[in-house]
């Protein structure tokens, strides 16, 4: 493994450019202690392989791997389990630069025969550490001689204990529906459907450890914040207008929730296809590309 830390005064990442440019660990000062706020995944006791990993040419899942665009048909790998979070969180990225406090590194699709996607693409991501601000900049380029549908996001997990085991944890984001799940495939069954109660984090409320949620919201704000209030850790997050979605994964029995900012829907490629509207696919023709930034501030007692 490959590991490379960049650090400042407050915050310390840990990434793996071997591993997709995988966060490994992600921890805030909080006076002369250095606290996990996403799961450290170095550690033996960890069930995960990355604390947040980039999902490009596409966020989440294709069904059966199979879609249509532009009157032809294509058909990915992995369609037994539908297609899923694109196809650079396993691979090895080139370091472009470093610093103390930032790391730049590229992808380039056609460095792997087995790539799963039709169209030839390039990546770039910059994580920087300003003050108490981890940013976050993806960079997805269409290098192919078609238009070619496209969507980016991050998946990054957060410990639910940060210094006490049982501590609340406070959640508030704002989304406008919820893509419903007949089929409990992660596959939407329908258009969007208003929020339950349950779903609903429009105002600050605790995010019950045993309320099951693998759910993908439409008409994200790009804010939000999770609190540990007994920790006294607050992150404050947003990212650009062009994540109009947000997927929450909350697994009841483990130490660790997910709240992905991400650009299309579930199946996106699907619903574009389809002709309906909302599905955050961004066509990117030739040598275009599509950009968004993801934010955290933490702010420690």
């Amino acid at each position: 493994m490959s590991e490379m830390t960049i650090n400042n005064q407050y915050l310390r990442l840990i990434v793996n450019p071997e591993r997709g440019m995988s966060v490994t660990a992600f921890l805030a000062r909080r006076g002369d202690d250095w606290l996990a706020v996403m799961p450290d995944t170095r550690k033996k006791a960890s069930d995960l392989d990355s604390a947040s990993f980039l999902m490009m040419p596409y966020s989440n899942r294709v069904e059966d791997g199979r879609f249509a665009f532009e009157g032809k048909k294509y058909q990915l790998a992995h369609a037994e389990k539908h297609a899923i979070h694109g196809d650079v969180r396993s691979r090895s990225w080139r370091t472009i630069e470093v610093t103390p406090d930032s790391i730049r590194c590229g992808f380039e699709s056609t460095s792997f025969s087995d790539i799963n996607w039709p169209w030839p693409f390039t990546a770039e991501v910059e994580y920087r550490l300003e003050g108490d601000i981890l940013s976050s900049r993806l960079l997805l380029r269409n290098r192919g001689d078609s238009a070619m549908p496209a969507g980016l996001g991050w998946h990054p997990y957060f410990n639910r204990k940060i210094t006490r085991e049982g501590e609340s944890v406070i959640l508030c984001l704002k989304v406008g529906a919820v893509y419903p799940d007949a089929d409990n495939t992660r596959i939407p069954s329908g258009p969007p459907r208003p929020l339950t109660p349950e779903e609903d984090f429009s105002e600050s409320k605790p995010l019950d450890p045993d309320y099951f949620l693998d759910t993908c919201f439409q008409g994200y704000d790009g804010n939000g914040s999770i609190a540990w209030p007994e920790s006294g850790i607050k992150v404050s997050f947003n990212c650009s207008p062009v994540c109009t979605h947000l997927v929450m994964y909350n697994p009841p029995g483990k130490p660790y929730f997910a709240i992905e900012p991400v650009t299309n829907a579930n199946n996106g490629v699907n619903i574009y296809s389809r002709g309906e509207p909302g599905s955050g696919i961004v066509i990117l023709k030739p040598g275009e590309t599509l950009r968004a930034e993801f934010n955290l501030r933490v702010e420690t007692e």
